[in-house]
């Protein structure tokens, strides 16, 4: 045990010495980092090639930097945050640490506001974990109401109304998109679908009301 937090603190120190001496480059030359600038940022292959095969205890510490001096300022446009390259990094380590898409995720998209690094954490979410829908809803808020593109939220209501234990909302919010931008007839024979597809009988009584509603407004 000693012996690997050695090597892990020489592992970071490493790291550190790196950065110094030799910044690493920025996610991309398009985009401002004022945000950043008091905080050293890691790509997974450095912390890898850093850390002497113990790169996932070195992820660990980027989700303890990440709950502990996350700072409640919002991203500036066209900017990403620290936070982004930290739960990207950490992502890439160790690719099922769920916490950092659903947590991080919408922490990036409500609290800090970095609208195209919070996308990116909550699409690689999905790819991870395509069985999760409270991921599928965060993106679909996130596409919503923070970056004002609903063709694209209601892809993700409806992806996650169709899994395991989703919540009857995901299914109104997919159908009122349909009601709106399509009409009433879709809308009807999205419920129908939507009430073979469950077997849950909460969900079901829900979806049966919703659609008669729908049918005698007709």
């Amino acid at each position: 045990m000693r012996l690997t937090l050695s090597l892990l603190s020489l592992g970071l120190i490493s790291v550190v010495l790196l950065q110094a001496y030799k910044p690493q480059p920025r996610l991309t030359d398009n985009l401002v980092f004022d945000f950043n600038e008091t905080f050293y940022s890691y790509s997974a292959q450095t912390l890898r090639a850093m850390t002497f095969g113990y790169s996932r205890a070195a992820g660990a510490l980027l989700w303890l930097r990440f709950l502990q001096q996350t700072p409640p300022r919002k991203v500036e446009k066209n900017q990403v945050s620290w936070i982004y390259r930290d739960l990207d990094a950490l992502t890439e380590i160790d690719p099922e640490f769920y916490p950092a898409y659903e947590l991080g995720g919408i922490f990036l998209s409500v609290i800090t506001e970095d609208k195209r690094g919070a996308e990116q954490v909550l699409l690689k979410g999905t790819r991870v974990f395509p069985d999760r829908w409270r991921i599928r809803s965060d993106l679909g808020y996130h596409y919503q109401f923070e970056l004002n593109e609903p063709e694209k939220a209601f892809e993700q209501y409806l992806a996650g109304s169709k899994l395991p234990g989703a919540p009857f909302l995901l299914g109104v919010l997919a159908s009122s998109y349909i009601n709106k931008n399509v009409g009433r007839e879709q809308s009807i024979v999205f419920l129908e679908g939507m009430l073979q597809e469950n077997t849950d009988p909460k969900m079901r009584a829900q979806f049966s009301e919703k659609l008669k509603r729908l049918k005698e407004a007709k």
